[in-house]
């Protein structure tokens, strides 16, 4: 018997198949954004933007700054509920359930601000070719400078909370290695690879939405444990409130989406988006009839499920929900 240290796992993948590539080429564009909005549940407004990204670019179509600056809105409160959540989770799998408490509670004040806003929990109906559907009036703007004054001391304390557990840091650190030259071999792209020292962010190096007119930091550590993807986590939150405070502060005056107009075939775009998990990228080609002959959907999923391979070698069979949800892959996403 080898005990407890894992010495090899085999990922067993695409047993969810949904066909969702090709069910875009027998839809309406239009249409189209709302089964992007499928992919990942999690993710459903950055694949969403990530697809009204591509067609818009296949169409030639300029989005109008203030409907950019409402997608990086919301794509941010995507991160931060999201993030919120599995700095909770991680907590669960190694027995401090206090915390996860804590987390879903500001997790649910997230959501509720969401549906205050888009209509939708999950931010879903939000995204449109073109640009945004609601705009931000002066309920919804009061709903989301309370969100960013109460929210930010309660996320500081669970923080806090989780940094003195001795006994959580035990758990985490050192836990789940993924050495940064194996995460570049491998290309790990988000969270995971700014954990592991991959300094690299689509919102700062190829700047999309509204992020070219905010400043913001990228947190990059080296050692690439459990803790650290948490800590990536923890100051990605303390980023997003920042810009979002910057596009309130700069929110342009305008309109809330711009006229496609008839879609010309055979055009190609590349839409991308820095979701909360890393890189989605949608690529399209246009078809006849405002009709797409081929949408090609990556989620940062599938380019990181090997890394939880590598990064659980060594350590125990009791690690291996901690190390598995502080990567927190999408099973959906992958099998697209």
């Amino acid at each position: 018997m080898a005990g407890e240290p894992v010495l090899y796992l085999q990922l067993r993948l695409f047993y969810t198949h949904k066909g969702t590539e090709k069910l875009f080429e027998s839809l309406p564009v239009a249409h189209g954004v709302r089964l992007a909005e499928s992919i990942s549940g999690d993710s459903s407004f950055a694949h969403a933007t990530a697809f009204c990204h591509a067609v818009e670019r296949a169409a030639g179509t300029v989005v109008p700054p203030r409907a950019r600056a409402l997608r990086t809105l919301c794509l941010e409160l995507e991160r931060v509920y999201n993030h919120v959540a599995d700095i909770g989770a991680i907590c669960t799998d190694v027995a401090f359930v206090t915390a996860n408490m804590h987390a879903m509670r500001l997790k649910e004040a997230v959501l509720r601000v969401n549906e205050q806003l888009t209509g939708n929990r999950l931010l879903r109906g939000m995204a449109c070719l073109g640009g945004v559907r609601f705009d931000l009036d002066a309920g919804r703007r009061e709903a989301l400078e309370q969100l960013l004054t109460d929210l930010p001391p309660k996320f500081e304390a669970l923080v806090n909370l989780v940094g003195d557990s001795s006994g959580t840091r035990d758990r985490l650190e050192t836990t789940g290695v993924l050495k940064p030259e194996v995460a570049r071999d491998l290309g790990v792209v988000g969270l995971a690879g700014r954990a592991s020292g991959i300094d690299r962010d689509l919102r700062r190096d190829f700047s999309h939405a509204f992020y070219d007119a905010v400043q913001f930091t990228v947190p990059v550590f080296s050692e690439g444990d459990v803790q650290r993807r948490l800590a990536v986590r923890r100051e990605e939150v303390g980023q997003s409130f920042t810009i979002i405070r910057q596009v309130l502060e700069k929110l342009p005056a305008g309109e809330l989406h711009a006229d496609l107009g008839e879609l010309p075939a055979d055009r190609v775009g590349l839409g991308y988006v820095e979701g909360w998990r890393g890189e989605i990228f949608h690529w399209v080609r246009t078809a006849p009839g405002n009709r797409l002959a081929r949408c090609k959907v990556k989620d940062p999923s599938l380019q990181n499920w090997p890394a939880l391979t590598e990064a659980i070698l060594g350590n125990i069979v009791p690690d291996f929900p901690v190390v598995n949800k502080s990567f927190n892959l999408s099973y959906s996403g992958t099998d697209r």
